[in-house]
């Protein structure tokens, strides 16, 4: 969520949630400052605004109200398939490779019990780094962030059953093209329903999103392009493996 606060007789921001609390907690903001975001009608103070309430301490006596319920968040499916996409491809590139820096070829993984572990890196590496900073390369270009329902970064246990249920039910376990795109349908459509994916709903996580600028993504589109060209690259060796394979088939079947 973007925020803008008057600060020293001017408008400043706009601010991420979490930036505006670490600066409460350090006691550099009063809650009095006049504070406002795109989904409220007018400005007020900060300590009025429901994401920031429990940071400050109610006066002796006063009875703090109860909190509403969280404001309903845009599912953004498309920025957040793009953003699962770029990290998914950055995966394969490096895994690729590696692979072929050690003489192998991608066909040989396909065709091994190997299969349905080697995207496991994927779903550790996405754990930590949404446990760290709640951003993977994807969503870090495109804004988007992952936090607990409370706006803080999830815990390691959080975030890997968190991945590991996107790497199952939102990308079949990249094990077969065609399991992937109904997957990917179900997902979608789900999304669209309920504002949240399978997953988010299972561990109680929020998807932030910031509002896009054509700069960023220019910037995204370039690098996508790029890591899917090089991802080719470094396959053409297996693409042409491939064909040969089904070269010789056609032939012992005639």
């Amino acid at each position: 969520m973007e925020i803008w606060i008057v600060e020293d007789g001017g408008k400043k921001g706009p601010y991420e949630t979490y930036l505006l609390r670490e600066r409460i907690e350090a006691g550099e903001l009063s809650g009095d400052e006049l504070a406002w975001h795109k989904d409220q009608d007018g400005w007020v103070s900060l300590r009025e605004m429901d994401v920031f309430r429990s940071a400050f301490v109610p006066a002796e006596g006063e009875k703090q109200a109860p909190l509403p319920p969280p404001l309903p968040v845009e599912p953004y499916p498309f920025i957040r398939f793009f953003a699962r996409w770029f990290d998914v491809l950055l995966y394969l590139l490096v895994f690729c490779f590696l692979l072929r820096c050690m003489g192998y070829q991608f066909l040989q993984v396909l065709s091994s019990p190997s299969l349905y572990f080697y995207f496991l890196p994927y779903v550790l590496l996405e754990a930590a780094m949404l446990h760290r900073t709640g951003a993977s390369p994807g969503r870090y270009l495109l804004g988007v962030r992952i936090t607990a329902a409370d706006e803080q970064l999830l815990g390691l246990q959080t975030a890997l059953i968190r991945s590991l249920r996107a790497f199952i039910v939102g990308l079949g376990l990249m094990v077969h093209p065609f399991l992937t795109g109904i997957c990917h349908v179900y997902c979608v459509s789900y999304l669209m329903r309920h504002n949240k994916a399978p997953w988010d709903k299972m561990t109680s996580t929020r998807v932030e999103t910031k509002r896009l600028r054509v700069f960023p993504l220019i910037r995204f589109g370039l690098l996508f392009l790029t890591v899917g060209v090089l991802l080719i690259v470094v396959l053409l060796p297996t693409f042409r493996e491939f064909l040969e394979l089904a070269r010789e088939q056609l032939e012992r079947a005639r």
